[in-house]
């Protein structure tokens, strides 16, 4: 959802056809005609057999960040989100936590050396696991979309215009997690985004002709953190000015976090936005920003 002054504008669109990184192209496409500046032309690239299944398949690796359909059926997923019900409105409750750049400096500086979403992923998932979590031995985990284009090989052509990108996952155990350092966290993020390569995208893709599914977000409390900061959503102009807000108004589930951009109200920060159950938000404000 784009606010634009008085104006707002709502989009859908499904990750089996475009990924984050797609769509917003094709917004700002959609958004040169708004203004009268007419078709322009772009290179787009749509041939999907670089990213098509192997035959036979060749799953070589194990793959517990994704959900099989098979099990879809009894479980929730922000994926399968189901309608909002009265119950969820009024036992959940969305906010919207800005991190100035100040403060994302500081996350950054705590680890040796790390990378922004690096910082926050890891920030968010520890504050969050202990505001969801009771049992110290349970594991928790981190999920988060990486970007494939450029990890294969050969890479993906330019332009491409499709879904490329995979779940990648963390785990720990929440005692791990609340008593070693912050840099324990960062390096278990980083871990799992060097071990998206070339032939764990291909096992990925394997994987999901065979079972289908879903990224694995609604078991023992998993967390999907999805980055939409560097998505040119606040750059977006229908004709009515850039917008003063992008990003969703509500969500049926808690397992789902947003890294949107500040935009002009915290230019260079980010905006986390994330819905949870209202005493687990209590617990989760008292530590969100201990940096």
């Amino acid at each position: 959802m784009s606010k634009c002054g008085g104006f707002s504008l709502g989009f859908v669109t499904n990750h089996s056809l475009l990924d984050g990184r797609a769509a917003a192209d094709m917004f700002q496409k959609l958004a040169t005609i708004c203004r009268g500046e007419g078709m322009k032309m772009y290179v787009i690239n749509n041939d999907r057999t670089s990213i098509r299944a192997r035959v036979p398949p060749q799953i070589k690796f194990p793959h517990k960040e994704y959900i099989k359909q098979s099990e879809v059926s009894s479980l929730c997923s922000s994926f399968i989100p189901p309608p909002l019900s009265p119950c969820v409105l009024q036992t959940h409750t969305c906010r919207l936590f800005s991190f100035t750049p100040e403060m994302v400096n500081t996350l950054k500086d705590k680890a040796i050396k790390c990378s922004t979403f690096e910082a926050m992923v890891a920030h968010l998932w520890r504050t969050r696991t202990k505001a969801v979590f009771n049992d110290r031995n349970e594991d928790s985990s981190v999920l988060f979309a990486v970007d494939v284009r450029s990890r294969l090989c050969p890479p993906l052509p330019h332009g491409f215009t499709g879904n490329a990108v995979v779940t990648a996952s963390a785990t720990a155990k929440v005692a791990e997690l609340a008593e070693k350092s912050f840099s324990f966290c960062v390096d278990m993020v980083k871990q799992a985004i060097e071990g998206i390569t070339d032939e764990y995208v291909r096992s990925v893709i394997d994987w999901l002709e065979v079972y289908k599914g879903v990224p694995c977000t609604s078991l023992s409390g998993n967390i999907y953190v999805s980055a939409w900061w560097k998505l040119p959503f606040f750059e977006m102009d229908f004709g009515y000015g850039k917008p003063i807000y992008g990003g969703p108004i509500m969500g049926g589930m808690d397992d789902f976090v947003l890294l949107l951009s500040g935009g002009d109200c915290n230019p260079g920060g980010i905006n986390v936005w994330i819905g949870l159950e209202r005493g687990k938000m209590e617990r989760f404000m008292s530590n969100v920003f201990d940096i």
